[in-house]
């Protein structure tokens, strides 16, 4: 290889990675923030899930909770399904 592929190559691995890197580090802080969003939860928060179904929370259980939607009527979802928290 002669001298200039060599800095194309160079040049192409440094735009990659300008490229590539901050979606990473993004990605990285949204998985964070959505971790400590699980971690703060508690009986009696009312809760928004990605879906857009709202209620509030009831029972916490390892990968999923149990949120009261209405008087009469519960629903259970995964934990990652929750999008928003309201604190009581």
């Amino acid at each position: 290889m002669d001298k200039n592929s060599i800095v194309v190559i160079l040049i192409y691995i440094v735009f990659m990675a300008v490229l590539i890197l901050p979606t990473m580090l993004s990605n990285n802080k949204k998985k964070k923030q959505k971790a400590a969003l699980l971690e703060s939860l508690k009986v009696g928060d009312k809760i928004t899930t990605v879906g857009g179904i709202q209620g509030t929370l009831v029972n916490i259980f390892t990968e999923t909770v149990e949120m009261k939607i209405d008087k009469n009527a519960r629903m259970t979802v995964l934990k990652s399904a929750i999008d928003r928290i309201e604190k009581k």
